[in-house]
């Protein structure tokens, strides 16, 4: 073999080596399978107590949560006040658990691959969207992740990161997450830990849970509401229906039917309309908090109904309710039957008896125990009128089957009287229904049905063989 060709192997095998070893010289230790971070906590620790602001986003909605006082408030749905604080401790404690992983070396032109892009980031995650179509991919997903956002005073900022894939789904929650963080130590993980990524974990005996996406803000809506209770009398009108016939019903006593003032002699109430109207309203839950401004170019105006309930306890509640317009789609020549939600206000007034009449009878200590329990009665009114006046400042969304038990027309609370039977058309006793009085031909008077007798087969005698 020739010494100048051996030369120059040996000096390419000393310039590979020399390149391998500053190579590695050069990448930071966290690159290493080996690296000190490994179990380490992914942000730095923080009083949950500091915290000022949370919000979380996805590439369709958006939620601020905002500490308001001592309580925390959705203020993108106008300040409206959240269902659990004990959710978003929940939220801040699953992050905080959140411990390195297994770092994912990438570039910032390898986020949308693996659904890293923020939010905001809409036309770098279109412009992967259609790259994807081109390489034959039919409908490609969006490759924006997760944002959740934790600020304190000062827009001092204890977290930020942006959750992309996971690993090992269960349910509503995620483990394995892979995160894009931007506090604490930055970079691309695939951390160790779980997080819930729907709010109202249901709660054992729980019904009225409102779940919905972390980003969602109707999901972090307070589930209290005004409960209507002791109804006395209702009334329905419309403003912009002319054909519309407002209507009154009341009661004499919190057990008792209700009835209009203005009922015909042929007329009657049915019980099938109003039976309803005894628990209305007691547990009217929300669907959304809307903008005010927005909420008044969804109104179809034509069909709104003003209701106003009073109460044996002295509340007044009126009640402005407008449904949504319905959106037809183009070229659609059928007339859409999709019922829409409604749009609501509601202003709530009180007049409580503020003394006790007093029995005749009373001893004094029955007395100072019937004046005991009406000062109580009267201290919960209060306070019952003090904790919904806020709610006026408010416009709702409600869903539609809570409003149609209310929202009916005179004719589906009052019917016609049945015509009486005429007089001598009653049936004799033992008749069934329905036969004329008078008697058929060969009916036995007593209402005894005469029997037809069949003779007896005559069969003739059998003749010895």
């Amino acid at each position: 073999m020739k010494k100048t060709p051996l030369r120059i192997l040996i000096g390419l095998v000393v310039v590979t080596v020399s390149i391998a070893a500053y190579t590695l010289w050069k990448v930071p230790q966290r690159f290493s399978p080996t690296h000190e971070l490994i179990g380490e906590d992914l942000i730095e620790a923080f009083d949950v107590d500091l915290l000022e602001e949370v919000r979380i986003a996805n590439s369709e909605t958006e939620v601020v949560l905002r500490r308001k006082g001592n309580a925390f408030v959705v203020a993108n749905r106008q300040d409206y006040p959240i269902d659990n604080v004990g959710e978003l401790r929940a939220l801040v404690d699953a992050i905080a658990r959140f411990r390195v992983g297994l770092e994912i070396p990438a570039d910032e032109k390898h986020y949308a691959e693996i659904g890293l892009l923020e939010p905001a980031d809409k036309k770098q995650a279109e412009a992967h969207q259609e790259k994807r179509k081109k390489e034959g991919v039919e409908d490609p997903a969006d490759p924006r992740g997760l944002l959740i956002s934790m600020k304190g005073a000062g827009d001092k900022v204890f977290a930020k990161m942006v959750l992309g894939n996971s690993f090992g789904n269960t349910s509503d929650r995620q483990q394995s997450l892979i995160l894009r963080n931007l506090t604490g130590h930055e970079g691309i993980w695939r951390i160790l830990g779980t997080l819930t990524l729907r709010t109202g974990e249901a709660t054992p005996g729980a019904n009225d849970v409102r779940r919905g996406p972390l980003s969602d803000p109707k999901a972090w809506l307070s589930y209290k509401f005004i409960e209507v209770e002791n109804i006395k009398s209702i009334s329905l009108s419309a403003p912009n229906d002319k054909e519309f016939k407002a209507w009154t019903v009341t009661r004499e006593t919190a057990l008792g039917d209700f009835t209009t003032g203005d009922l015909k002699e042929d007329e009657e109430m049915d019980t099938s309309g109003t039976s309803s109207f005894k628990t209305l309203f007691e547990k009217l839950h929300i669907e959304d908090v809307l903008d005010p401004a927005e909420a008044e170019k969804k109104k179809d105006r034509e069909n709104a109904r003003q209701a106003v309930i009073t109460t044996f306890d002295g509340f007044t509640y009126t009640f402005d309710l407008t449904p949504m317009k319905v959106e037809e789609e183009e070229g659609d020549d059928v007339p859409s039957t999709t019922f829409s939600n409604y749009i609501g206000t509601v202003k709530i007034e009180a007049k409580f008896q503020e003394t006790r009449t007093k029995g005749e009878s009373e001893t004094a200590e029955q007395a100072k125990a019937l004046d005991l329990a009406f000062a109580t009665k009267l201290d919960n009114l209060t306070f019952k009128l003090e904790n919904e006046k806020p709610y006026e400042e408010h416009t709702f969304e409600f869903a539609q089957f809570s409003i149609s038990s209310l929202n009916k027309a005179r004719d589906q609370i009052v019917k016609a009287k049945a015509p009486p039977s005429p007089e001598g058309d009653t049936p004799p006793a033992g008749l069934p229904d329905g036969l004329p009085g008078s008697l058929p031909p060969g009916l036995i008077p007593g209402g005894a049905r005469p029997s037809a007798v069949t003779p007896p087969v005559r069969v003739p005698p059998v003749e010895n063989p």
